[in-house]
């Protein structure tokens, strides 16, 4: 599962950088007016959809709706653009986020305002409020939905910002959240999640849906070493290979799929910076049917391990998200006290251990392009740290 940048420090930032509704200050934009002259306007862009098209879009979800400003998102595969509008209500502060095919198929890009919609109706994970959504248009960009803008700041690169305690909540609150999501939808088949027939279903990938979690992931993996064979760690790819055949088969994989949000992060999340406290979780468009406990490790990775090497705070928030995740779904996961011994604390870190490495295969196959700005002196740093932590499976 190949991930981009978070933000632009690449020191804190191995994982993937998909705008999404609301990814952004909500108070600290600098829109710029859309009342530009006509020359201006026909056919010009911003690095993104075009203005004219920006404003039909609206009129196809809210007709009412007249756009006063237009601010267009930096970075990430999707086209974001931050709106303020005027509605029979008053001015408002929307998002407008379009598919353009190359980041996220159409059949999976179209799960997100569902998976939205779904989750603010049955859980109390804090996401934007969906206006409305269109599944295809004749002449614009589609799929495309309209969204509330929430409060809160932009996660990206706040970890050594924030606070020990207000990091704790950031965790305890990822834990609720998960355990929430987990407990939504399950099916009976593994691999990306879009729409079929108007509603979530699993629609597969490059692998196919699977009838095995495993089988899923083996096949995941082996796509990701051979996207390193030929290149800085080539000479790890074969090894790395045998192990992932024997390992993965190996687990004791759930019987059932859970939506996993495997890029939950810092960079997808608002939050309250004085408290800690998640205001906003954001980018749903690209989840997988899978093992929760994956989801639990892709937590750890992305926004403890990878962020800090302080030892100490590193156990404090695993304990957070772990602790509030057992709070509020007991049968996903070891107790505290079974964590510590016996056969299911073992089964349960022998699946965190592996997950870890296909994570880590991940941050491998990334390399390049997380450092790309960077002195070669710290992509070989990187390079070694990553050395160092497969061989350990190796041995």
């Amino acid at each position: 599962m190949t991930e981009t940048p978070d933000g632009t420090d690449a020191d804190s930032a191995e994982a993937r950088s998909d705008a999404s509704p609301s990814n952004v200050d909500s108070t600290g934009a600098s829109l710029s007016s859309v009342e530009q002259s006509d020359a201006d306007r026909s056919g010009a862009e911003s690095d993104g959809v075009e203005w004219a098209d920006v404003l039909e879009m609206v009129a196809a979800v809210a007709p009412s709706w007249s756009v006063e400003r237009i601010r267009q998102s930096d970075g990430g595969t999707d086209e974001v653009a931050f709106l303020t509008v005027t509605t029979p209500d008053g001015l408002r502060e929307v998002v407008l986020k379009a598919f353009s095919g190359d980041g996220v198929p159409a059949a999976v890009a179209r799960s997100e305002p569902r998976v939205l919609e779904l989750l603010s109706r049955e859980t109390e994970i804090p996401v934007p409020e969906v206006i409305g959504f269109v599944d295809q248009h004749p002449d614009l960009p589609a799929p495309f939905f309209l969204a509330e803008r929430l409060p809160g700041e932009d996660g990206s690169g706040r970890f050594p910002d924030l606070s020990p305690a207000a990091l704790e909540t950031v965790f305890a609150d990822a834990g609720t959240h998960l355990a929430a999501l987990h407990e939504r939808r399950s099916f009976d088949r593994f691999g990306r999640v879009g729409v079929e027939d108007g509603d979530l279903a699993v629609v597969g990938d490059q692998f196919g849906p699977r009838k095995q979690w495993t089988d899923w992931l083996l096949a995941d993996a082996e796509d990701t070493l051979d996207g390193l064979a030929g290149g800085r760690f080539d000479d790890l790819v074969g090894p790395l290979r045998n192990y992932v055949r024997d390992a993965i088969p190996a687990l004791d994989g759930p019987e059932t799929a859970s939506l996993v949000h495997w890029d939950y992060r810092l960079g997808n999340i608002l939050v309250d910076p004085e408290t800690g406290e998640t205001t906003g979780v954001l980018d749903w468009a690209d989840l997988v049917a899978g093992d929760p406990v994956y989801n639990l490790v892709t937590v750890e990775d992305h926004n403890v391990n990878w962020q800090t090497r302080d030892v100490v705070l590193r156990e404090r928030l695993r304990g957070a998200l772990l602790d509030a995740y057992a709070e509020r779904r007991t049968d996903g996961l070891p107790t505290d006290a079974e964590r510590r011994g016996g056969d299911r604390s073992a089964e349960f870190r022998e699946r965190k251990r592996v997950y870890h490495l296909c994570n880590r295969l991940n941050a491998m196959a990334c390399l390049p392009d997380w450092y790309a700005d960077a002195d070669e002196a710290v992509r070989e740093e990187r390079a070694a740290e990553h050395r160092m932590f497969v061989r350990s499976y190796l041995e």
